[in-house]
């Protein structure tokens, strides 16, 4: 997902949420200090550092690393200068550097933290919602548009060769080709039995639409070969069968 992007999740998403791009003094003085919009995500808590120091417990969004970070006050260098919050501590100061944008948000439990300009995977989406409260969820969910606008997008496909689905179709008996897989096709209103249809290596990524390359796949075993941290390894398993027959 885009730096843009990630921002709109956010925004649909949280309550609220800030931005501040990471000062040269902030790494310097290993003290960050959060901007204006970043003290009222604190202050909804009543964290309030001008009453004493605290360690707060803030996790990461899209991950399930919690970031200890120190928040306190500090008088700043300077004759009749305010007292400013200031925030430290390792797990702070190793996670940012320079010019990086530093993101808070919060869903009412909990404190959320996020730097903008690291990279970020394509599943981020579903991350981020199995961490927030169940609570805001259900908010959020009660009041979405029953009606949804209707989005037209332009995809790439690839036609598939009947005959050559089919063949494997017959050929796997309607049976997952996933060594050890025990799925058991179930009938389609037509009497044919149910069986997903997979190129191992993806014709996007210059698979052949072979018998070779093509195999016989439960919805299950289909859905992880595009989605399980294991895919590789799920592939290869595949490639060592396909070879083997």
């Amino acid at each position: 997902m885009t730096r843009n992007e990630i921002i709109e999740l956010v925004e649909a998403t949280f309550p609220n949420y800030a931005i501040k791009t990471v000062s040269k003094t902030d790494v310097g003085k290993s003290a960050y200090v959060p901007n204006m919009q970043q003290k009222e995500i604190f202050n909804f808590f009543e964290i309030n550092p001008l009453d004493r120091r605290q360690d707060i417990q803030i996790k990461e969004l899209f991950s399930n690393r919690v970031l200890t970070i120190s928040y306190y006050a500090s008088q700043r260098e300077g004759a009749n200068r305010p007292i400013e919050p200031r925030m430290g501590l390792t797990d702070l100061i190793s996670y940012i550097s320079i010019g990086d944008e530093i993101l808070f948000t919060h869903d009412q439990q909990n404190i959320f933290i996020y730097n903008l300009s690291r990279s970020t995977d394509d599943e981020i989406e579903e991350k981020i919602y199995s961490q927030i409260d169940i609570n805001l969820l259900k908010t959020k969910a009660n009041n979405i548009n029953p009606h949804p606008n209707q989005v037209v997008q332009t995809i790439t496909t690839y036609p598939r060769n009947n005959t050559l689905k089919n063949y494997v179709k017959q050929r796997s008996n309607y049976l997952c080709e996933m060594p050890n897989c025990n799925y058991r096709s179930f009938s389609k209103k037509n009497g044919e039995l149910y069986i997903e249809i997979h190129h191992v290596i993806p014709l996007s990524e210059g698979g052949e639409d072979s018998i070779s390359n093509t195999v016989a796949l439960c919805p299950n075993c289909h859905r992880a070969l595009h989605y399980a941290n294991n895919r590789e390894e799920l592939r290869q398993r595949l490639l060592d069968y396909l070879r083997d027959l």
